[in-house]
């Protein structure tokens, strides 16, 4: 892929990330300050991966079957209108809490498909060798979306209405949109022969690839712990900030930033952090995280939030950047999208049975609850993780040769 192309890559990764963190924080907030209910926030955030559970069996093996750029397209154009009408919806009063609840499960589903086209692309484009550098790269212009919408979101909250805000996440996401549309891409002739076989023997040969190698459990059980705290932190953050910190939603969108922030932090560090840890990495990754978790729950002082924050955003993006990199090493080609979408299950699945918790938690008690019992699993995936740097594949993969 020449330097044009990847560009456009980047582009469509921060566009489209600036609109969905831009989108979260607007609309987190606007829920909770309309509701004043933290288990609607807990519903938003769980009912939105709900469709995820059944339709990313289906993404995967289209991911594989079909041309990964049209099917990016399709995703991003989906989501388009759903924004659309989410908008119409603000500008005539026809919003409910239940309508948000279900525009964004719909958006949710686009997104689905959109993330593993891309990376499904970009593991067919580029060679292995590469694949962390590439990961890394796009993990930084994700995050540096995600810091320009967060801080947007944070600044729109406090002094702009919410259709006029909507309408500028519709801008970003259009941008995505074209970055991605004009892409030059030629499917891989190596592909062609998979379009002749059976969708459920596809599916059924996805679940047997699965199975047979130990690598990717071990895997996704640490890639689930980072996507876990990653939305759970960003679901809560308003409730956190609002009901916790008792502070405006300007500081929910520096938080929220400062989590990005955290993210870029990672994209800069990942080739570094890789080569110095090298199969220590995921052990250390989640130790950042706990170590954030638990600033988070201890106290209310808000420059401590900050650093908790902070290091939740650096140790989730590390898990998320840098694993992913591992299992698409250890993927072969043909497998990619099925892996993928295997792996966003595991994610979506964890996310939607403990949002209604942890809504409950912190509408009971506290926010900072929720994220003390985040702090639960994150300290036995760091057991986990130490089985998991034994293993021959990780070790040789994440070994300088590898980096």
């Amino acid at each position: 892929m020449n330097r044009l192309n990847r560009n456009k890559l980047l582009s469509g990764y921060f566009l489209y990330e600036c609109g969905r963190a831009m989108y979260f924080v607007l609309v987190t907030w606007f829920l909770f300050q309309w509701t004043e209910n933290a288990i609607f926030t807990g519903l938003f955030v769980s009912l939105g991966f709900v469709p995820g559970l059944f339709s990313n069996l289906i993404f995967g093996v289209l991911v594989d079957r079909h041309n990964r750029k049209m099917l990016a397209n399709l995703a991003g154009g989906m989501s388009l209108f759903i924004l659309c009408v989410l908008l119409v919806s603000f500008v005539y009063d026809w919003v409910t809490p239940w309508w948000i609840i279900v525009t964004h499960m719909v958006l949710q589903t686009t997104g689905s498909l959109f993330r593993p086209s891309l990376q499904a692309l970009v593991a067919e484009v580029f060679d292995q060798r590469e694949l962390p550098r590439i990961f890394s790269l796009s993990g930084s212009a994700t995050i540096s979306g995600s810091l320009s919408g967060a801080a947007l979101g944070g600044l729109f909250s406090s002094w702009v209405e919410t259709p006029l805000s909507l309408a500028m996440v519709l801008v970003f996401y259009l941008g995505a949109f074209f970055s991605i549309f004009l892409m030059t891409y030629t499917p891989s002739p190596e592909r062609d022969h998979i379009k002749k076989q059976r969708f459920l023997s596809e599916l059924k040969d996805g679940f047997s690839y699965l199975k047979s190698h130990s690598i990717l459990h071990s895997l996704f059980v640490m890639m689930m712990l980072g996507q876990l705290t990653f939305h759970t932190t960003l679901g809560f953050l308003s409730v956190y900030t609002s009901a916790y910190l008792n502070r405006s939603a300007l500081i929910y969108g520096f938080l929220d930033v400062t989590f990005s922030i955290g993210g870029i932090t990672a994209g800069l560090l990942g080739a570094w952090w890789w080569k110095k840890l090298k199969n220590h990495l995921a052990f250390y990754s989640l130790a950042s995280v706990a170590l954030g978790l638990l600033l988070l729950g201890i106290t209310r002082n808000i420059w401590i939030a900050f650093i908790g924050v902070l290091f939740v955003g650096v140790g989730t993006s590390f898990v998320r950047a840098l694993l992913q990199s591992v299992q698409q090493i250890a993927t072969e080609k043909e497998y990619h999208g099925r892996m993928s979408s295997f792996r966003m299950l595991c994610n979506q699945t964890s996310v939607v049975i403990t949002g209604p918790l942890f809504g409950i938690l912190a509408s009971t008690f506290s926010a900072n609850i929720v994220f003390m019992t985040l702090l639960i699993p994150v300290s036995l995936g760091m057991l986990w993780s130490i089985y998991q740097s034994r293993h021959p594949l990780f070790i040789e993969i994440t070994s300088d040769k590898s980096a």
